[in-house]
């Protein structure tokens, strides 16, 4: 597992002008909640985003270089952006301890073009964006990589299917269908189905 290291700095004061002041100031406020207690904290704006570009859209064990030599390591929990500028405003992390399962929502990666794509003019169709799992901090993976090569039409790959990883349980129904290939008149009847639903909300 990649290492990722974040600076942050502890902050006193909280509340929404403090807030206001660290953003104008180019710093994201943030908290991290876990075993060592609840610490309010403001990380630079810039350093944030250059960390989600390193990680790459993966679940990733983050080490907070706080002040005073203390590091921490965490996972990002929440975030919250601005709906006008989608600038971040609030960042939460959960606090990671070696030796304790913890449990994280890990990407799901597709791999290849189905066949039922290819071939059969069928639609290919991610339904769950992400799953749930729960493992020791040095067995969290970083995603899920499904390879849909394989799959026709009505094809579908489910919870029980995905790779077995060493330590890693997955969260959830055996047969809840992660991603599938589906003919089009399928999801055209789906789509003609919702349509009246729509129509009577907009009245």
């Amino acid at each position: 597992m990649s290492e990722h290291l974040l600076s942050v700095k502890k902050r006193e004061g909280i509340g929404r002008g403090n807030s206001r002041r660290l953003r104008a100031q180019g710093m994201i406020p943030a908290v991290i909640y876990g075993k060592s207690g609840n610490c309010n904290f403001a990380v630079a704006e810039r350093d944030f985003q250059m960390l989600l570009r390193e990680v790459a859209g993966a679940t990733a064990v983050i080490t907070l270089n706080v002040e005073e030599n203390q590091s921490i390591q965490a996972l990002i929990h929440e975030t919250q952006r601005d709906p006008l500028t989608d600038r971040f405003r609030h960042i939460d992390f959960l606090e990671v301890v070696a030796g304790e399962s913890i449990h994280a929502h890990i990407p799901v990666h597709i791999v290849g073009e189905p066949i039922g794509v290819k071939t059969g003019g069928g639609l290919l169709d991610l339904v769950v964006h992400e799953v749930e799992v729960h493992c020791l901090p040095r067995n969290l993976p970083e995603f899920i990589e499904i390879n849909v090569s394989a799959l026709n039409v009505g094809d579908a790959v489910h919870l029980e299917d995905l790779p077995v990883l060493e330590g890693v349980h997955f969260d959830g129904e055996p047969d809840m269908v992660i991603v599938a290939v589906a003919s089009p008149a399928k999801l055209e009847a789906a789509t003609t189905t919702a349509e009246p639903e729509v129509e009577a909300e907009a009245e």
